[in-house]
Formats: structure tokens, sequence, C-alpha cells
């Protein structure tokens, strides 16, 4: 949004994934027509690649870590993604620097960043900051940014941080589906947080009630084998249900929603915001997601908030009983067998995710962002 606008961004970052298993970056990079260039490493046999392209206006250089997760790699490659980071900062001296993280590496760099001139913005996205060491983070930062007002409301209470909240950024060529068919009722990544045990209990109590409405579960930190397990817990195999269809990741959401009926998001931590729901609104797709965290705030007055017993949390080790899960089957039973009441709700859901349409939603993170630089 902020290159279409006019600035010039440059993205420095490295292929460290939160998605499970290993995916090849250059690989998955040109299965979307980008081809990048792959520089080998100043010294050879300890130095990582590092792939460089131009994308939609923004100038990318990403440290390829190989198979390392979210953190290892700052111990084993934090020195060369330094060299990288320090070499766009001297060369390209930005005005502003819009990061994450509070690694011990992540803090120098900003103080580096800091030492040249560069006002820096932090973008908050979860609570796992809520300590002295977090709140010293954030004090220090020219600004920080946030999904929701719900978690700006959160650090306020606990941390008596100020934050700016705006809602998420999209890239409307990489979520919404140019053609649909209204087929499945979809969940993302059956995880504990995102509500493995309430979804085990949802597509067997679904299934053995209206066998016709078909389930996808698309598969990502949490597997589908994770989900038949958690069946198993309670005495069931989900296995067994025709109407239970179980996807693989796929590279772009928008491969989700081509299908996508209805979203089913009944997460179980205190979601920050929860994106799968704005990108359901802009593929006019009622999203029916808990009330936990920013979630019906993502919604925008759109779909359904559906309330799960706050003793329910993440830890839960077997699928809920199903009472909790009757509310839910309720409503996907209407919107599958009433048309008017699907299309009534599928216009609220495009009607509502307007404010993720990046000519409504650049002006603002513009204004942000000028902001911070304008601050004495």
């Amino acid at each position: 949004m902020l290159a279409a606008a006019g600035a010039e961004v440059r993205a420095v970052a490295t292929t460290a994934s939160e998605r499970a298993g290993y995916a090849d970056p250059v690989a998955f990079l040109r299965s979307m027509n980008i081809d990048p260039t792959v520089h080998a490493g100043r010294r050879k046999g300890s130095d990582r690649p590092v792939i460089e392209f131009l994308d939609r206006g923004v100038h990318y250089k990403l440290l390829d870590v190989g198979r390392r997760d979210m953190h290892a790699w700052q111990k084993i490659v934090g020195d060369q993604f330094d060299l990288l980071f320090d070499g766009d900062l001297h060369s390209f001296r930005p005005d502003l620097l819009l990061g994450f993280g509070g690694q011990p590496g992540d803090i120098r760099r900003y103080e580096r960043a800091r030492r040249q001139g560069v006002r820096i913005v932090f973008s908050l996205r979860n609570e796992g900051y809520v300590n002295d060491a977090g709140r010293v983070l954030l004090s220090s930062m020219d600004g920080v940014l946030t999904p929701s007002q719900y978690l700006t409301n959160f650090y306020r209470t606990v941390l008596e941080i100020d934050s700016t909240p705006l809602p998420l950024p999209m890239e409307l060529e990489d979520v919404v589906a140019q053609e649909r068919e209204e087929i499945f009722f979809t969940m993302i990544n059956p995880s504990p947080e995102k509500g493995l045990m309430v979804m085990a209990r949802l597509a067997e109590e679904l299934s053995l009630r209206c066998p016709t409405i078909p389930m996808m579960i698309i598969e990502s930190r949490g597997s589908a084998g994770r989900l038949v397990q958690a069946g198993m817990l309670a005495g069931f195999d989900l296995r067994r249900h025709e109407n239970l269809m179980m996807s693989p990741p796929l590279e772009q959401p928008k491969e989700i929603y081509t299908a996508t009926r209805v979203l089913l998001a009944p997460s179980l931590w205190q979601e920050p915001a929860g994106r799968v729901a704005a990108e359901a609104l802009l593929n006019g797709i009622p999203p029916l997601v808990s009330d936990r965290g920013g979630l019906p705030e993502t919604c925008n007055g759109a779909g359904f908030y559906l309330p799960i017993p706050p003793e329910i949390t993440p830890r839960q080790a077997t699928p809920v009983a199903a009472a909790v899960v009757e509310p839910w089957i309720e409503l996907m039973i209407r919107l599958e067998s009433d048309a008017d009441f699907y299309r009534e709700e599928s216009r609220r859901a495009r009607e509502a995710g307007a404010i993720y349409r990046p000519e409504n939603l650049a002006p603002r993170y513009v204004s942000y962002f000028e902001s911070v630089l304008d601050a004495s």
C-alpha cells in the first residue's frame, strides 16, 4: 500500500516461517511468477544465500535460513542478517523503520537505526510483551501500531502503553478469489489455539446430523492428523464422515476462498485481530467466529460472534461437549439451507470488508506514518 502511495519501500527479512514443514523459498516465489536473484554467501560454506527480488513496487532482500524456525536463526545466522540489515540501513538510509520482534538481536538493530536518525514504528501483533522488558521496548518506539482496538486497549491497561489501531492491511491480488463456488464450510489451521477441540466436536456433531453439508479443513501449523487424533480422544473417528475433506496448505489465501461458503474460526486464544475473518469479508463470505480477543472487531459488524465458555482454553485436552457447538451447528444449517439468509449475510460481509480495501485503508496508513515522521 505504501509503495502504491508513492513511498520507496524496502523489506529486509528472513525466510523463517510459522508454516509446518519446509517449503523451498525460491520454488515458492517462482510459483507466484516471481523470478528472484539468488546471491551466494560471501564466506563459502558458512554463509547462507540471499534472495533478492522486486514485487509490486517493494524491493526485497531475504536471508535464506533453510529449515530454521522463527527464532533459531537469530543465534545461528544472526550475524549475517545484521550485515544484510546494516547494508540497507546505510545505503538506503530510510526515514522510517517498521519492525517487530523483541529478541536481543532485534533490539540492537532498532538501536543502530535510531542512531542513524531513523524513526521506528513497532508492529505489535500479539500479547507477548507483557513484562518489564516489553514496557521498556515499546516505550522506546516512535510509534506502536496494532491491528485492533482490542490489542490497543489491552496494552494500555496492562503496561500503560499507548498505540494506534489500524485495520489489517490486505493485498487484494492475494486474497480475493476471481471466481467462487459457495461449497465448503472451511476451517483453517486445526491447532489448539485456533480451536482444535472445538472443531473436532463440531465436525462430528454436524456430520451426524447433516451429512450432506460439506466441510473443509485446511492444514497449516495444525494438521488433519491432529484433528483426527483429537476425535479419537472422545471415542469417535472423523475419517468415517464423507462430507469432511482435508486439504494441505495452499500457497495463497485466495485459493482457500474459491470454494468456501462460510468461514469457521473457533479460536480459543485471544486473537489480536484474525486475518482470515477479514479475508473472508473481502470475498463476501460470512465468518462464524468465537468471541475471543479482536475477532468480533475484525468482522466489522458482519458475520456472527459465538461465545465459547471462558474455561475452554487452548489447553483443552479433549473435544468440547456437544452443547458448546450447538449454536454453531444451528447457524451452519441455516446458512446452508436458507438461500435468502445466506445471500443477505454474504452482502453484509462484502460491505463490511470495504474497510480493508486499499483505496479506503491506504490513506489511513499514509497519514499515520506521516504523523510519526512529523512528530518533534
